[in-house]
This record gives structure tokens, sequence and C-alpha cells, in this order.
């Protein structure tokens, strides 16, 4: 069963900075919750290819991504990793020279067994944590 995400915010900051630091990929393990390792792979612009840790109910997690990196926006697309698939999206809009809205999406779908013992509710508690690090990062 596939699930999505979608989160937006106006932030008081430049659009361009918001979008620098969500690009940052090596630098998620210093902001990202539960995030034990991050590790930029390659660099071939506009791809890269980034590697992240996550120790989680004293498990470790790792997600390997293709991250296509525009003007306003960061395509992600996991190569490795926990989920059967999952692609996601960061966008950021100028609204003025000092203001941006931020927003994320992503689509993904978990394996079968990981699905049934899964609530929504955890897996949004998990994402708003994520999404609210990268925000407080940026202000």
């Amino acid at each position: 069963m596939k699930r999505d995400l979608r989160f937006k915010k106006v932030l008081k900051i430049n659009s361009s900075k918001a979008l620098e630091i969500v690009s940052s990929f090596d630098k998620y393990r210093e902001f990202v919750p539960g995030c034990t390792d991050s590790l930029l792979i390659s660099r071939n612009p506009p791809v890269e290819i980034g590697r992240l840790e996550f120790q989680i109910l004293g498990k470790k997690y790792f997600i390997e991504s293709k991250n296509e990196l525009f003007k306003e926006s960061i395509n992600i697309t996991q190569l490795k990793g926990p989920f059967k698939n999952f692609k996601a999206k960061w966008l950021v809009h100028d609204l003025d020279h000092d203001s941006c809205e931020i927003c994320f999406f992503a689509e993904f779908e978990l394996p079968f067994l990981l699905n049934t013992i899964t609530p929504q509710s955890l897996v949004e508690s998990f994402s708003e944590n994520i999404i609210e690090s990268f925000i407080n990062k940026v202000q």
C-alpha cells in the first residue's frame, strides 16, 4: 500500500539559503533526528548519490538515494534501503526577497510486514520530526 506525506511552510529566509540547507546531504547527520551518518557518495551535477544511516529502536537502517538538484527543487529517489519504493521532492518558492515557501512531498511503500505493523500516525510523527529539523536548521 502506497503512503504519502505532504508538508508546506512559509519561512522568513531567502529561498536560496533554504535550498542550500536542504541540499547539503552530507550534513544531515548534524541535525536530522536519528540520523547517525550521512555521506555524499558521488556528485555529477545535477545528480548526487547519497547515503543516510539511521538508528531506530536499536536497529540500523540506511537509505541510498539519487538526488536531482534544480534551481528551486530536489527530486529524491531511493536506490537502496528499507522501502519497497520511495520518491520525494523538496520545492522552494520565493515569496519575496526575505521569505519563501518550502514544500516537501513524498510517496513511498513499506515492505508488507513493516507496513502491517506501522500505523500512519507513527509515520507522520517521525516525518514531522525530520521535516521540523530542516525548518529549525533553516531559521
